[in-house]
């Protein structure tokens, strides 16, 4: 059995026929999308990993800066 990857505009009333059509035979076991993460997510992201730095000030950050 071979595994296919198939783009569907969900936009599109075809693309949704399509993909309701595939749905009730039953050949599409899940509906996998790509989601883009939001600003706020990839925020969340950097904090939970410690890659968020502060600052006193602009002299205080630019020093930061050049020390990396």
């Amino acid at each position: 059995m071979a595994t296919y990857t198939v783009t569907i505009n969900e936009r599109t009333n075809a693309g949704r026929q399509l993909l309701n059509y595939l749905l009730g035979l039953g050949l599409i076991k899940d509906k996998v999308t790509e989601r883009k993460r939001t600003g706020l997510e990839e925020a969340e992201e950097d904090i939970r990993n410690g890659r968020v730095y502060t600052a006193s000030g602009a002299a205080d950050l630019f020093n930061q800066l050049m020390k990396d």
